[in-house]
């Protein structure tokens, strides 16, 4: 699985966030910005105010003495003035408030200026003393010919502080409303969006976990409701699909039953009809011989041979009789109980190894036909307390299905259950040496449905059964293992359990 991922809801909140501090951008830039061209145009105002009286005092006098008069008398009565200076036309500096200015020759810049003509403000060095300066170069004319530019040198601190409190100002107010419109935006989306969504999910979980499910009722956007009576719609498709889907696989357990019992029926009425024939037949031997030893005795001509003869005959024949009627009695017995546990469903403590060998000794007349052979290993056997019925045809199932998928007709091999025990959980084993299985049919061995005999009479449906009254019936689990070759192995899991238990 990849890393946690980020919700809708902060995902909004992150979108949000971004758009308001872009909106506070620019909102703050652009005051900025105008603010700092009021202030530009005030600084070329104050400059064409000083440059008008620098001119009309020239034009009278024709005296740069004059103008440094003016420049002296400017610079003291403003003391944001820092520096005023006059650059003539010829390169070098004619009046400034710094008289060490006197007579320096005009850097290339300010030449540009001057053959341009043009204002010009720029943002002077802070220097020593920390203080934010301010450039201001305009032209000097006479006559309308520029003769010269004068520089003023102005103290900026007041306009830049203005400039970054009235940003500061402004970002300030722009973040409390965003954070306000921020959490408005997340109490609206909690209410309107995350807890139907949490809803949603509950009911969801609910649904998977099997819990009882009630329709959900949301009081959200239309969309949202949409959603939940959609979900509820799907929930209670779902819920009639699976009531029928479990009726039909009851059904088909149900039948599947039926067929294993009714093979087994006449398996066993196949397997009495030997020893009851043979019974039947010795039976009317004896009676005939009882006959003729009866017409001797009364005609008079009995000899001792005679009664030598009856006596071996009815010896023989009621050997013969208590051996095979005894066989038709453990043959009837063992179905007796099969059949009955199969039918009944019906939980009861029994040793699980006996069990599954009266089972086994009821499906000798399906052995007949091949040539398998079959044991039972429990060691110490195992008691638990469940449906016989269950064992019955889990293996029951097994063993058709290897006699069906597992070997060719005629072919030998061995079938072998194993069962042991272990802190409160029983592990049944059954293993054949047949053709075994590729790893693609294993994967799917326990789908119903699933079967590789479709056109041969395969239903698909006996390990699909097996599978189901493992977990379900026995509260277990199994796993099949298998190669190409090597025979196929089911391990089954379940927990002894005692009758107290279940109590």
């Amino acid at each position: 699985m990849g890393g946690r991922r980020i919700s809708i809801q902060i995902k909004m909140m992150l979108l949000v966030a971004a758009t308001t501090t872009l909106m506070i951008s620019l909102l703050v830039y652009y005051n900025v910005n105008s603010l700092s061209n009021s202030v530009r145009e005030a600084y070329v105002s104050q400059l064409n105010g000083i440059t008008t009286a620098i001119n009309a005092e020239y034009e009278e006098s024709h005296s740069i003495s004059k103008i440094q008069q003016v420049f002296d008398y400017i610079a003291s009565k403003n003391q944001r003035i820092l520096r005023l200076t006059l650059h003539g036309m010829q390169g070098q500096v004619l009046a400034s408030t710094d008289r060490d200015l006197i007579g320096d020759l005009v850097t290339p810049e300010i030449l540009d200026y001057l053959r341009r003509d043009l204002t010009v403000i720029t943002r002077a060095e802070d220097g020593d003393d920390n203080v934010p300066k301010v450039r201001i170069y305009a032209p000097f004319k006479e006559d309308g010919n520029s003769i010269g530019a004068i520089e003023l040198l102005l103290n900026s601190k007041d306009e830049v502080d203005l400039i970054a409190k009235r940003g500061w100002w402004i970002a300030s107010v722009g973040v409390a409303v965003s954070l306000l419109y921020m959490v408005a935006l997340m109490l609206i989306i909690r209410r309107l969006l995350v807890r139907p969504l949490m809803n949603l999910r509950s009911a969801a979980v609910s649904v998977r976990q099997g819990l009882p499910f009630t329709n959900i009722e949301l009081n959200a956007s239309q969309e949202i409701n949409e959603v939940a009576e959609a979900f509820n719609g799907m929930v209670t498709q779902l819920e009639d699909r699976y009531r029928q889907l479990k009726q039909a696989q009851a059904s088909l357990v149900r039948q599947e039953k039926m067929v294993a019992l009714g093979q087994l029926v006449a398996g066993v009425a196949h397997e009495i009809n030997t020893p009851v024939g043979v019974g039947v037949t010795a039976a009317t031997y004896l009676r005939e011989q009882t006959k003729l030893f009866g017409d001797n005795f009364r005609s008079g001509t009995m000899k001792k041979s005679h009664l030598e003869q009856y006596l071996a005959a009815a010896q023989e024949t009621v050997e013969m009789l208590e051996t095979n009627l005894g066989r038709a009695s453990e043959l009837i017995r063992s179905f007796k109980q099969v059949a009955v546990d199969q039918s009944n469903e019906a939980k009861r403590n029994f040793q699980v190894g006996r069990y599954i060998e009266e089972v086994l000794f009821s499906l000798r007349p399906s052995f007949r036909q091949t040539n398998l052979d079959v044991s039972v290993d429990y060691g110490e056997d195992v008691e638990i307390y469940n449906d016989p019925g269950v064992i019955s045809q889990i293996v029951t199932n097994l063993v058709m299905n290897s006699m069906k998928h597992a070997y060719e007709p005629g072919e030998k091999g061995r079938l072998t259950f194993v069962m042991r025990a272990n802190a409160g959980w029983a592990t049944l084993e059954y293993r054949d040496d047949g053709k075994g299985m590729p790893q693609e049919i294993v994967d799917h061995i326990f789908d119903p449905f699933f079967t590789t005999k479709r056109g041969e009479g395969g239903t698909g449906l006996g390990l699909h059964i097996v599978y189901n009254l493992v977990s379900q019936s026995l509260r277990g689990n199994i796993e099949c293992t298998s190669q190409v070759g090597q025979g196929s192995k089911f391990t089954i899991q379940f927990p002894t359990g005692q009758e107290d238990e279940y109590a």
